[in-house]
């Protein structure tokens, strides 16, 4: 379709556009995927959301199931477009974290991705959990370079992600790897003093979204925003960040937008019941393509 107006062919060629996992803000600037975290533990979620306080109907774990598998369908229901796991008393490529895993992949039709506690001690032990559902996987913040390059070599840096901190030497390793094609990587601010609003630390963040744009690599920022000043600040460093792992300040409820669904969450637990919060397949039970 064509317009004729000089402010419609403006519209058109900068209007908001969507891909995969992320929206494109008015053609120019990438806005940050938050991802939300389950964390892991005995089988079940290792933490819990909070409900409003005025809610008194119900007790937060009677909105709030601590089934991982319900915790990832409210999540979706909630318009998550990627969910990140953590297991802190196990490892992901156990039995039975695998059988957890391949339950939640078929109860949700967005990404899974897992931050890891422990490297993988083989290459295989990589290849059970993305078969098993899991699209992207987070390295722990000690692991060997090389062996973050070997699996990133054989599942590519879109699979495999290596973490990283402040600390690591950005301008010197950034060049290597994107000879090596490393495409992604994740930055552990998650010490709670980690970043002050006007401080040193989000200057070199900062820098750190220069260089990585300058090589085209992407950044994941795991924790350590604490609510929607820094989302916002960190939105405004650069094209280079497009993504967030958060846990506790989403259960905390630290970002305005979070009161609706509580609101409307313990309003349906109590007309129908916590169930109803479940996102469910559109296209389960319908014949289709």
């Amino acid at each position: 379709m064509k317009y004729e107006s000089a402010a419609a062919d403006e519209y058109e060629k900068n209007k908001p556009t969507q891909t995969i996992g992320r929206v494109v803000s008015v053609g120019r600037e990438l806005m940050v995927l938050i991802i939300p975290s389950i964390p892991i533990q005995h089988g079940l979620c290792g933490g819990q959301i909070g409900a409003l306080a005025h809610e008194t109907h119900f007790a937060e774990r009677d909105i709030y199931s601590q089934d991982p598998v319900d915790r990832a369908r409210l999540l979706r229901r909630e318009n998550s477009k990627m969910i990140n796991l953590q297991f802190f008393d196990s490892d992901q490529w156990d039995a039975e974290s695998l059988a957890l895993i391949r339950r939640m992949r078929a109860a949700v039709d967005v990404p899974l991705c897992a931050s890891l506690s422990e490297a993988p001690r083989h290459r295989n032990d990589c290849r059970t959990m993305l078969e098993a559902g899991i699209y992207r996987i987070f390295l722990p913040l000690d692991t060997p370079e090389e062996l973050f390059l070997t699996y990133c070599d054989t599942f590519t840096s879109r699979k495999i992600i290596p973490t990283v901190d402040l600390t690591f030497d950005f301008a010197a390793n950034l060049p290597l790897y994107q000879q090596r094609k490393i495409e992604r990587l994740a930055i552990d601010i998650s010490p709670r003093d980690a970043l002050e609003t006007n401080g040193m630390e989000w200057q070199k963040l900062a820098a750190i979204g220069q260089l990585a744009h300058l090589h085209k690599i992407q950044l994941t920022v795991l924790h350590g925003v604490r609510g929607y000043p820094e989302l916002k600040h960190l939105q405004e460093l650069g094209n280079a960040f497009d993504s967030l792992v958060l846990c506790r300040a989403l259960n905390e409820n630290r970002f305005p937008c979070q009161l609706i669904w509580r609101e409307v969450e313990a309003q349906a637990a109590l007309e129908a019941s916590p169930a109803s919060n479940l996102w469910t397949d559109p296209l389960a039970g319908k014949p289709h393509i």
